[in-house]
């Protein structure tokens, strides 16, 4: 007769590690921590120069297998690919080495699993921390989104448009035969948003459902999180993400005009802080080649033709723009 342990899935929670010593016992102790026991805890070390196997060494847990890279992987996303070669459960999560887990996270995935036969991805919300571990935010889900729900890719992708992505990369488990089949995840072509294109890539094989409840502590740096705000002269790579699904629906009618005048609106706001942070850092000359780049036509026209909504937004936009200018140097 099988053991309840043998006849639950396995989960296979893999974290993929680079110079982690500082974070990654607090993290490991909340995987190990988790009810549900049948897992494997792949550590996939990206050749880290510090402490951080020395640290993980000291589990002693059974469950817990390192794979060591042969050579450095230049970013993230590499790394995360190499963990689909040696995950062996039926479910996969991709955790990251600083942030910690709810005790029932997994067990509350597994179950949304069982509930729904056709969900092939299950996130959850979670809140935010710095480097201390003390709260400085929540995770909300957008209108139009409800937790515990299944939603299909034609449901998610408008909303994604509007509102931006509220999918958390660190919450992710999806069926392990689907990541297979997906994978890699496509940084080459879309940067550090690749994620939320495999998160769409996912929601077209099935539903997916996010789990309303804060399982996940996402780990932010506020001093490079506010360095990059002011530094930044790059459009962010979720719009080339949302480009490539945009024109891979242009011909059918999932996306209203007005969605895609909102998720104009977005670019603009983007552009114009970048527009600021040339300013701020003296760069005129890049300044006025960006400034100059910018599709004003297709703007005023959205803004003109849309009042209902391009005057709420930019309102919304302009309060942004004015912390972002006023905030603390």
């Amino acid at each position: 007769m099988q053991s309840r342990l043998e006849a639950d899935p396995l989960v296979s929670i893999c974290i993929p590690v680079y110079n982690a010593e500082a974070t990654i016992e607090r993290t490991l102790r909340s995987v190990t921590g988790q009810t549900w026991e049948n897992l494997e805890i792949i550590i996939v070390d990206n050749l880290s120069s510090d402490g951080t196997l020395t640290r993980v060494r000291a589990f002693h847990d059974p469950r817990i297998r390192i794979v060591e890279n042969p050579v450095h992987f230049t970013c993230a996303e590499f790394n995360w690919n190499t963990c689909f070669e040696h995950a062996r459960g039926e479910f996969i999560a991709l955790f990251h080495a600083d942030d910690m887990y709810a005790p029932d996270m997994i067990a509350r995935q597994v179950a949304v699993f069982s509930q729904f036969p056709d969900v092939n991805g299950v996130f959850t919300n979670g809140d935010m921390i710095d480097e201390q571990d003390s709260l400085i935010g929540s995770f909300r889900l957008p209108p139009g989104i409800a937790g515990n729900t299944p939603y299909t890719y034609r449901d998610i992708l408008p909303v994604v448009l509007e509102y931006d992505n509220f999918l958390l990369c660190p919450s992710a488990m999806v069926r392990s035969g689907i990541y297979k089949t997906l994978a890699p995840f496509r940084y080459e072509q879309f940067g550090s948003a690749s994620d939320l294109d495999m998160w769409l890539r996912v929601a077209k094989t099935g539903r997916i459902v996010i789990i309303d409840k804060n399982l996940l502590k996402y780990r932010m740096s506020t001093t490079q999180w506010s360095h990059s705000l002011k530094t930044t002269t790059q459009a962010r790579d979720f719009f080339r993400v949302m480009d490539f699904h945009i024109a891979e629906n242009r011909t059918c009618d999932l996306l209203s005009a007005d969605t895609l005048a909102k998720y104009e609106l977005r670019r603009l706001e983007d552009q114009v802080f970048i527009s600021l942070n040339y300013a701020r850092n003296g760069n005129f000359s890049g300044l006025w080649a960006h400034t100059r780049s910018m599709p004003w036509g297709r703007y005023l026209r959205i803004i003109i033709t849309k009042p209902c909504i391009s005057i709420p937004f930019l309102a919304g936009g302009f309060i942004k723009l004015a912390g972002n200018i006023f905030r603390k140097q």
